[in-house]
């Protein structure tokens, strides 16, 4: 397809089953490793060479365009997760986000934070760096495999000491965390919910508020198939009294622009006021394609698309190994992890499928695979033939 043939087609896409023309990556290779990273769309590839050829070849006001994607951002980020755009802020990643929330808080004397003991280093070092610079200790709670039971989550609440439990939606082991259920718990303790959400947003739904999160965390890198150094957060009307913001640039206050000189700290009403200055353009771009995608094609939808072909994997897989997630309807999730019966074989495992142009993961000892909405029945297929032939 050539350039105004893929726009005219992205815009009348509706149906999953159309989605991979889009992707042509998904010809090339068995790509299932999108918990790692996504590839880009032929419209967001069409989206990206045509503003860079305009801004390279001609002029255009580049603050005038920032400020028209970053509306709409906030406008399709909102729509995804069921926010109002003003409580939308413009990150440069998902761990950006979580560090504004851990930097603005105001801790009281004795408080703790809470995570897993398995959770992703995102979460853990923005902790640890506040322990180090403001004594907020940090509790660990004990998991298997990833996997985090509610009743040891409760256990750590009902310490009376811990305000914030920071906890990602989807496990990058694949554990989806019941978050309605520890919602309920926070709020019965007093703590704070903050959810890292890079590997479920635009996959699993999400209604914030429904969910009553005090902050999400998101970036592009990964499911939303978008250039790395782009992201976005979550805080409700309520936290903005709360989280305050510890990083002051020239478009998070009121600024008039006829009178740069006229300094006034006075931060805007909105998630803007914890946003820097300058924001990543071509992310931006790309963010939109992918936004406008997930939006177009339902997340329900993708989620069950997903679903059905974790099931097809699970049903095809031979004895010589084992499913190792929760596959309960609670906590399945886009994210599957298994293992060869001598689980020291993995990495062999891992290194003869990619040999064989077949692309998961190996994370924490396990194997795991992680397909998107651009994959099929065919390339599941295709890995559990080349699992029959593998021989570690």
């Amino acid at each position: 397809m050539n350039s105004e043939e893929i726009r005219k087609e992205f815009e009348v896409l509706s149906d999953i089953k159309d989605a991979r023309k889009f992707f042509p990556m998904a010809e090339s290779c068995v790509y299932l490793d999108s918990a790692h990273y996504g590839p880009y769309s032929l419209e967001t590839n069409r989206r990206l060479t045509e503003y860079i050829n305009k801004f390279t070849y001609t002029n255009d006001n580049l603050s005038d365009f920032n400020n028209r994607m970053k509306d709409r951002i906030r406008e399709l980020a909102a729509k995804l997760i069921n926010a109002d755009e003003k409580e939308i802020i413009i990150t440069g990643c998902t761990t950006h986000g979580l560090n504004i929330f851990a930097n603005g808080i105001n801790p009281g004397k004795g408080d703790c934070v809470a995570y897993a003991d398995s959770e992703f280093p995102a979460i853990v070092y923005a902790w640890m760096n506040q322990e180090k610079l403001r004594g907020i200790k940090n509790i660990k709670i004990p998991s298997v495999n990833g996997k985090i039971k509610t009743e040891d989550i409760e256990t750590v609440l009902k310490r009376g000491d811990v305000r914030v439990l920071t906890i990602s939606s989807v496990e990058f082991l694949g554990f989806r965390n019941d978050l309605y259920e520890i919602k309920k718990l926070c709020k019965e303790h007093g703590t704070y919910l903050v959810v890292d959400a890079i590997q479920s947003t635009g996959i699993v739904p999400m209604d914030v508020k429904s969910l009553d999160p005090d902050f999400v965390a998101t970036g592009s890198q990964k499911w939303m198939m978008s250039p790395a150094g782009i992201g976005f957060s979550y805080i409700p009307q309520r936290m903005r009294n709360v989280i305050h913001p510890t990083y002051a640039a020239t478009t998070s206050v009121n600024y008039r622009f006829e009178n740069f000189l006229d300094y006034k700290l006075d931060f805007r009403d909105d998630g803007a006021a914890y946003e820097n200055s300058t924001p990543n353009t071509l992310g931006m771009i790309g963010l939109e394609s992918s936004l406008e995608l997930f939006l177009k094609l339902g997340v329900g939808n993708i989620f069950n698309h997903i679903m059905k072909l974790h099931d097809l994997f699970a049903d095809g897989l031979n004895e010589n190994y084992t499913i190792e997630s929760d596959r309960s309807e609670k906590h399945r999730s886009n994210i599957v992890i298994f293992s060869y019966k001598d689980n020291t074989k993995n990495a062999a495992v891992h290194s003869a499928l990619e040999k064989e142009n077949i692309f998961i993961a190996l994370r924490e000892g396990f194997l795991r695979i992680s397909p998107h909405l651009f994959n099929n029945e065919e390339d599941v297929n295709k890995l559990l033939a080349a699992l029959e032939r593998i021989n570690p």
